[in-house]
């Protein structure tokens, strides 16, 4: 069941996409994967509390722990990536 609600979850943030950042775009989410997500964004156009809660989403509200804010190889220099850990649900015994 878990797994489904994964996919419905990365289907929904694919429909979502946008133009790529690298087009001019806002965000760019560049992983996806089991409690992990990466997001480049342009912070001409978006702030890190906006793009912080498209990672709270992708995490079904729960909150999120920056593990990883290094920049990503090619990416203009003035664009910003980081990669999110959903926090585990409060009560689930993890």
């Amino acid at each position: 069941m878990a797994r489904l609600r994964l996919v419905v979850v990365c289907a929904a943030l694919a429909g979502c996409a946008g133009v790529p950042v690298s087009s001019g775009g806002q965000d760019e989410i560049l992983f996806a994967g089991a409690e992990t997500i990466r997001i480049l964004w342009n912070p001409q156009l978006t702030n890190e509390r906006n793009v912080r809660a498209k990672a709270r989403a992708y995490c079904s509200g729960r909150d999120v722990d920056e593990i990883d804010a290094s920049p990503v190889p090619g990416a203009a220099d003035h664009l910003r990536a980081k990669t999110w850990h959903c926090r585990s649900a409060s009560g689930s015994g993890m």
